[in-house]
């Protein structure tokens, strides 16, 4: 799966402390000149296996939530299927 980033102990995105996953990929619908993330964007992308993320997020005893955002999730639609499959069984 490729992100951007994976923040284990998020304290900013959601309420519960979280792992959030920065996903890699945008169509940039609001416009390239104004986006919020734009140097997110240039940023290098990494790879990561799922199963070692879930088994991180499930080895944190203090992650209480999982977090997708970064860029635009659902533009990485198969990676975030994926990543949500592993994570559900």
């Amino acid at each position: 799966m490729l992100v951007k980033d994976i923040v284990d102990n998020d304290m900013i995105n959601y309420k519960k402390i979280s792992m959030f996953i920065i996903f890699p990929n945008c169509t940039f619908k609001c416009g390239k000149q104004v986006c919020q993330n734009s140097t997110l964007a240039l940023s290098p992308n990494i790879d990561v296996n799922i199963d070692k993320v879930v088994k991180k997020y499930i080895n944190n005893p203090v992650t209480e939530a999982l977090v997708c955002g970064g860029l635009e999730p659902f533009d990485s639609w198969e990676d975030l299927y994926n990543l949500i499959k592993v994570f559900r069984s």
